[in-house]
């Protein structure tokens, strides 16, 4: 099974919505694909998502699972197809850190149709249009990479 990851800083906001919006529409399409979020902190390890995040995915429709927050140092990332980060440094920390091959880590931002700049701001304390803009980022870049890409039988 072809698998896909999302990191942002805490794995409470943008990673677990990210990984929310991916299964969603992965699964219109038919296609069986294994997603993983993480952070690269582990500050964050075993919380719920921020409720903001479910709350914003609920708005629009889109299911989130109880995704708990995991630590990137948890989980193994070698089988990985791609791995999307929201911030710069987070793809420097995953580079120097990880067994994953640094073509196979992107900024998500990176396949914002609407050209908005390749990093994703985080939300976090923000109020709930911060989480819906971001929310809203998020699937853009999403089902903009599944259109385009060929890594999971898109484009």
């Amino acid at each position: 099974m072809k698998t896909i990851a999302f990191i942002c800083y805490a794995n409470i906001c943008r990673s677990p919505m990210a990984h929310a919006i991916f299964a969603a529409e992965a699964a219109k399409r038919g296609w069986v694909v294994r997603v993983l979020s993480a952070g690269i902190s582990s500050d964050f390890q075993g919380s719920l998502a921020a409720r903001e995040a479910r709350l914003a995915c609920e708005r629009h429709g889109t299911p989130m699972s109880k995704i708990m927050a995991t630590s990137v140092a948890s989980i193994d990332l070698s089988g990985a197809r791609r791995v999307f980060a929201m911030e710069s440094d987070q793809v420097a920390i995953l580079t120097a850190r990880s067994a994953v091959a640094s073509d196979r880590i992107s900024l998500l931002g990176d396949f914002d149709p609407l050209r908005r700049g390749a990093e994703i701001d985080d939300p976090v304390g923000q109020d709930a249009i911060a989480f819906d803009h971001c929310y809203e980022r998020l699937r853009d870049c999403i089902v903009h990479y599944l259109n385009t890409t060929h890594d999971f039988g898109g484009g």
